[in-house]
């Protein structure tokens, strides 16, 4: 395993080459029922959200063998029930063998840097199972909503 301190977080768009494995890692992550299964569409999505200079956007964590270890975006929204707030933190995982070892925080840390660069001051997310690490990361719950995929946790920041 290489040394967690080797771990550079750049954008996506930067790293065109990783769009593929980004998105197996979340498809590896998510990709079962009622989740869309097919890789193909987790790939696709990922190429979607890799911009550059405004919403939606990608960061990804890069090892020193150049593979990708962890990502997370940012994006208008992650549920179309959940519109009246916006920005929404979306697709955020790390690598399983990875976990523990603050690639997360590394990677929520430039994601909010880059939102509040682009004049956002309040940031959006929802999950079913890591509440616990979006507070260790600073983020407030705020609530539950019903969504389609089932009941989630509402969390926000203020940057």
């Amino acid at each position: 395993m290489t040394d967690e301190s080797a771990v550079s977080v750049c954008l996506l768009a930067d790293r065109p080459d990783l769009i593929a494995p980004v998105g197996l890692l979340r498809w590896r992550e998510w990709g079962r029922h009622p989740e869309q299964d097919d890789p193909e569409f987790w790939i696709g999505t990922t190429r979607e959200e890799a911009g550059r200079d405004g919403l939606p956007f990608t960061v990804v964590a890069v090892d020193a063998d150049g593979a990708a270890v962890g990502v997370v975006g940012l994006g208008e929204f992650d549920h179309a029930e959940l519109r009246a707030h916006s920005p929404w933190v979306m697709g955020m995982v790390v690598e399983p063998a990875r976990r523990e070892k603050n690639i997360g925080r590394t990677l929520m840390a430039e994601l909010e840097a880059r939102a509040a660069r682009l004049g956002y001051r309040q940031l959006w997310v929802s999950t079913e199972i890591a509440a616990g690490f979006y507070e260790r990361c600073g983020w407030e719950r705020v609530g539950t909503a019903q969504v389609t995929e089932g009941p989630v946790e509402l969390l926000t920041k203020r940057l």
